[in-house]
């Protein structure tokens, strides 16, 4: 009689679970049918991701089967019929939900981190990361729970889309690595491991970091020898291509969509010393059309460039410690950023 009662009251709760399921539905699609697989590497010390309350439900946040590899795996060859050589594999380093009191409501909150590889050679290398630490408060969503569900589908669709355009660090990096993948990497990086930078131009993260300027464009000067911009070495202004960094007389700056800004190294990494404005400036959008997220701007022939104008910016402005992350060259915001006052 007491077993009977236990397992009924076993299924009571059982049945009365509430489940937020994350759904793989977005199309993943390798239009180049380069791909040849995709598996996920599950590196979290802690499998569960956690409970988010809607309406003072909790409601438990996870995967819509327990075999994630199986899982990942199908929702790759839904997508691609048509298969290449390349392996590509995504790292699951961390994710968690879970409430947050505030005075008048409970917020949810996500934390995420993922990673993107190929293989080669039984061998790793580096493509791609994301990482978010993110509020979902009532006031801004009908449904917490679904919101954040969301956000976890569309950011592994995201991550795995944008890895097929990638071509990778060149750095290989063994399995048993890959829990220190960062460290290993960034040490043998020629823009860490060097002691002094290369001259020249810069378009994108992977070129810095490889010290490998472009040969097409060089720095832009007037007659004082201050730095205007870039442009092509045949004389030509046209630029239609992004600008990540440039490097003068062995003095890296980071280009913003208002200014170039020199970038420093710390224990930490390198980073940059800018408000908020001069990341995302808030006016004269026609200047600064083309700023990306990462501090990448095309347009250079637009913008008005004057490394004089930074002795004299920190004024009239709140200034942070803008970190450049080691492997992707995104920003990397301390928690105050933006909420002066």
């Amino acid at each position: 009689m007491k077993k009977t009662l236990f397992f009924l009251l076993l299924s009571v709760v059982l049945y009365g679970q509430k489940n937020q399921f994350i759904e793989l539905r977005n199309n993943i699609k390798d239009r180049n049918h380069a791909a040849q697989s995709l598996t996920l590497l599950d590196r979290r010390e802690d499998k569960t991701i956690g409970i988010v309350s809607h309406r003072k439900e909790p409601y438990e946040v996870k995967f819509e089967k327990e075999d994630l590899e199986k899982l990942f795996s199908d929702w790759f060859l839904e997508n691609n019929k048509k298969l290449g050589k390349t392996e590509y594999f995504l790292v699951l380093e961390h994710l968690k939900v879970k409430d947050m009191p505030g005075e008048r409501s409970v917020a949810g909150h996500l934390e995420m981190q993922v990673s993107t590889f190929l293989k080669r050679n039984n061998k790793y290398y580096f493509l791609k990361k994301f990482k978010i630490s993110k509020d979902y408060p009532q006031r801004d969503h009908a449904y917490i729970t679904r919101a954040i569900a969301a956000k976890i589908s569309s950011e592994l669709t995201n991550i795995v889309k944008d890895s097929y355009a990638e071509s990778g660090l060149n750095i290989p990096v063994s399995e048993a690595d890959l829990d220190n993948y960062g460290k290993i990497i960034s040490e043998q990086l020629p823009v860490y491991s060097s002691q002094s930078f290369a001259d020249g131009v810069y378009r994108d993260y992977k070129s810095f970091a490889e010290q490998k300027p472009d040969k097409e464009l060089t720095v832009k000067k007037n007659k004082e020898g201050v730095i205007k911009g870039v442009k092509r070495v045949d004389g030509y202004d046209n630029l239609s291509k992004d600008v990540f960094a440039i490097i003068d007389n062995g003095i890296a700056y980071k280009k913003t969509p208002t200014s170039i800004i020199e970038i420093e190294k710390d224990d930490e990494g390198y980073f940059i010393t800018a408000s908020e404005e001069e990341i995302f400036p808030r006016s004269n959008a026609a200047i600064y059309a083309g700023a990306g997220v990462g501090g990448i701007i095309g347009g250079l022939v637009v913008a008005v460039i004057d490394i004089t104008a930074t002795k004299i910016r920190k004024q009239n402005a709140m200034y942070y410690r803008v970190g450049i992350d080691m492997l992707t060259g995104d920003y990397i915001f301390p928690e105050n950023f933006g909420k002066t006052k």
